[in-house]
Order: structure tokens, then sequence, then C-alpha cells
């Protein structure tokens, strides 16, 4: 009996503490202690199984119960993710004043803006402040509206300038006379996200310094990776600065070759001139008569002459190039990066500096006559080392020991099961056994007292024949059919 008690137990334990329950998280991303404390309360309200991860930011429940425990979530509006929004006005009461209603409604607007909010991808809260002045009857002392938001982005995620100025619209467009900037946009960090002078000054460069952000992180974060491989992680810190051009510039270039002329026309033109008179050309100079009496015009040959004049037009080589400079185009790129490079175990084969030097080159796209890269050697070993949570080390020290409990139940499960087969395999063969026993002994029993019954009768008829041989001798008679004496 006792045995069968402690193999249920280990059975019940083996049930509840097995790894071969699978359990998936409740949310996708971290949640507040006051979040997880209403959906545990919730949850084990309604008898599902639930469990604590990622250091009390999550919950996790069994993958079979994983729809029920949402919608018993769901039923119960937890979480309630920026507050109660227009469903404050669901409560209604006849004695409630007009002061309150108004802050209800300011309060069910900021809800509701924040649930807005909450709903782009890179957002995981958000928190929405409105202040309105008290009205005034005079116009010089009336004061406009303002606005905050607070906004927790997910981690590793970042928020474009362009989608801060989403937020800035929707806010403004949601509130009576609040306008664009009057409304502040400020990550959880301290960053500020609007920009309230973005009208006045036009486009600017933010754009152009977003993407130069971007694209440093994403040339270091790619060297980073390539070391890891072989180095180990966080045994690299590479930084990049990138000198980008972002001048559009549009050419337009015309040359002329003038070794590579063609013919194109040609044309000639003959004349013909027969002697006569004496001509000249017109002009004091004919007139002026020779010694002699003869005109100078008259002292040449008379005759005829022929003149022919050839013209050819000829089409000059002509390149026309229209150049854009497209903006954007790297410059420079300055990559500096202190590597780890110690063995950190015997046996280990570590890269060597030149090496490390070649793979940042290749997964920046290094040129050589544009970048340069200066690398140190230097040990990283605590990098990012923090000092352990209480909470964290008080949950993974409580993680070990239900591990270690598990592991222990499905070992003493196991030898109790071993033995309870033994028991029933042994008792099913001595059972048999002992049949034959108590049947043997039985049939010993009643062969002895049958032979004890012979002897005793033998002897009484040994005494009956000693002491009466007549009456023995009638005996024998009767047994024969012959009557007595």
């Amino acid at each position: 009996m006792i045995g069968a008690l402690g193999i249920v137990v280990a059975l019940a334990a083996v049930a509840y503490l097995s790894p071969g329950a699978h359990y998936v998280p409740i949310s996708q991303g971290p949640l507040s202690p006051e979040e997880v404390a209403a959906m545990r309360a919730k949850l084990t309200s309604d008898n599902i199984t639930n469990r604590l991860v990622s250091g009390g930011t999550n919950l996790e429940v069994p993958e079979e119960r994983y729809a029920e425990a949402v919608v018993s979530l769901a039923s119960g509006g937890i979480p309630a993710r920026g507050g109660k929004g227009y469903e404050l006005f669901d409560e209604t009461s006849l004695m409630t004043t007009p002061f309150v209603q108004s802050v209800n409604y300011q309060r069910a607007l900021q809800a509701e803006l924040a649930r807005s909010i909450m709903q782009m991808e890179a957002v995981q809260s958000a928190r929405v402040i409105i202040a309105k002045p008290e009205p005034s009857p005079f116009v010089r002392d009336q004061k406009q509206p303002t606005a905050s938001v607070v906004i927790k982005l997910k981690p590793r995620a970042r928020m474009a300038t362009a989608t801060a100025a989403g937020i800035v619209s929707l806010v403004a467009h949601s509130i009576e006379g609040l306008r664009p900037e009057n409304v502040t946009v400020m990550e959880t960090g301290g960053r500020l996200l609007s920009d309230p002078h973005a009208a006045d000054r036009g486009n600017l460069p933010t754009p152009q310094l977003e993407y130069l952000e971007k694209l440093e992180t994403y040339l270091s974060t790619k060297a980073e990776e390539m070391l890891a491989k072989t180095l180990g992680p966080g045994r690299a810190v590479i930084r990049v600065n990138a000198d980008i051009n972002f001048q559009k510039i549009k050419e337009r270039l015309k040359t002329y070759s003038p070794d590579g002329k063609v013919a194109w026309a040609e044309r000639t033109a003959n004349s013909t001139s027969s002697g006569g008179a004496a001509r000249g050309p017109a002009g004091a100079v004919s007139n002026v008569t020779r010694a002699g009496g003869t005109p100078a015009s008259a002292s040449g040959s008379s005759g005829t002459a022929k003149e022919e004049v050839i013209q050819t037009d000829y089409l000059v080589s002509e390149t026309i190039r229209d150049i854009e400079d497209t903006p954007g185009a790297v410059n420079r790129l300055s990559v500096a990066a202190i590597v780890d490079l110690t063995p950190q175990g015997e046996g280990q084969t570590v890269i060597s500096a030149t090496d490390a030097e070649e793979i940042i080159k290749q997964a920046v796209g290094f040129r050589v006559g544009r970048d340069n890269v200066t690398l140190a050697r230097a040990p990283l070993t605590g990098l990012g080392i923090t000092e352990p949570d209480d909470t964290l080390v008080k949950l993974q020290r409580f993680q070990t020991y239900v591990s270690l409990a598990r592991n222990l139940s499905v070992a003493v499960a196991t030898v109790l099961a071993i033995l309870v087969a033994a028991l029933l395999v042994l008792r099913r063969r001595r059972v048999p056994d002992l049949a034959e026993m108590n049947a043997a002994a039985q049939a010993a029993a009643q062969a002895a007292a049958e032979e004890e019954r012979r002897n005793t009768e033998r002897n009484r008829f040994q005494d009956l024949a000693r002491n009466d041989p007549r009456q023995v001798a009638d005996v024998f008679r009767l047994l024969v059919g012959e009557p007595a004496t």
C-alpha cells in the first residue's frame, strides 16, 4: 500500500514537472510588473498553470491551454494597455459632477491615443499627457493646449523621424485647438523624437543623418558578427565613421575631336577669262601711262585665263555626356576596432591581427586609397558584465531547484516502477506454487488420515478376532451370503 502511494505521488510530481509539457509565452514582448501581477492573478483564479520567465517580465502557460488563457485574460480586460479608454463612461452615475465628467473625458482621450500609438510596430508602450488650460473670457489671456507623449520602444527598435511626425500629427488632430508645434514626443531613454522647429526649417538633413547612422551601424554590426563567429561574442568592438557625399550634381559635357573630321559636302567653282582690250583694275593705276605712252594696264600679254575653286565642308566629331551624381556615395570610411585575440582555453586557435584586419576590410567594403582601418589589441573579457539582479538570481536558483526536484522525481518514480513490476512478477510466480503446496499438503493430510483410519480399523478387527472369533466368523459368513450361527 505504501509503495502504491509512493508511485502515485511520484507520477503526479513527474506530470507536474515533466519537461514534456511544452510552455509558450503569453506575450511576445516584456511586460510591466503590474501587468504580470494582474495576468498571473487572473490565470491562477481560473486554475490555469503558469510560470514566470524572463526575469519576471513575462508569463508562460501550457501550449494546450494557451487559447483558454488568452480568452480568460481578454474577458477580464487584462492587460489594460494604455489604461481605460471610453469604457470609463460605461460606469457612469447620476451623481457625477461636470468637473468629474471633464476629467474622465480627458483620461479616456489620453488612453485612446496611447492605444492608437501602441498599434505601431516599433512601440511597446506609450503614455499621453494632455494639458488644457482653464478657459479665459479675455482673448489675450487664453493659452493653447499642449500634449506630451512618452514612448517605450521594443528592444533593438528605432523610430524614424517621419514616424514621430506622424504621431505628432495624430495627437494634434485629435485634440481641439492643439497645434503640432505644441506636441512633444520623447523616448523613455530621454531622446527627443519630435522636432518643434521642423516646419520652420523645411527639409533639412535629418533624413541624411538617419541614413548615415544606419549605414555606420550596419557596417559595424556586420564586421562584429563576422569576428564573433571565430573569436566568440563580445570580443570585438568596431565603430565605423562614414563620410557620405549628399550633393546632387548634374553636369553636361560636350567635346569636339578635330582628328575625327568627315567630309560632308564638296563644291567646285570654275571661271574663265579671255584677252582683249587692255584692262586693269579700276583706279588711278590703270590710268597712269608708263614711259613711252603705254598705259600700265596694257603692259601684260592678252589671252585666256581659267580659275577653279574647290570648297569642301567637314563634320567634326561631337560628344555629349550628361553626368548626374546621385547623393549617398561614400567618400571615405574610417574604421576603428578593438579586438581581443588572447586564447580563452588550451588548444584554442585564434586568428592573427592581420587576419582580423582583413576580415574587417572585407566586411565594410574597404577600398584601397580611400578608406583606412585602425586595429588595436586589448582584452575584452569584462565587456558588458554587470551586477546580476537579485530577483533574477533568485528566479534562476528556484528554477535550478525545480529542475533538480524534477530529475529526482523522475529517478524515484523509475525505481519505484521497476520495484513494483518486479514484485508483481514475483507475486504471480509465487501464487501457483503456494496453491500446489496447499493442495499437496491437503492430499498428504487426507492420505495420512485414511491410512490412520485403516490402521485403526485393522487394529480393532485384530482385537476383535482375538477376543471374539465367533463374531468375526459370523461377519465373514454374512459377507459370503451364509446365515450366521
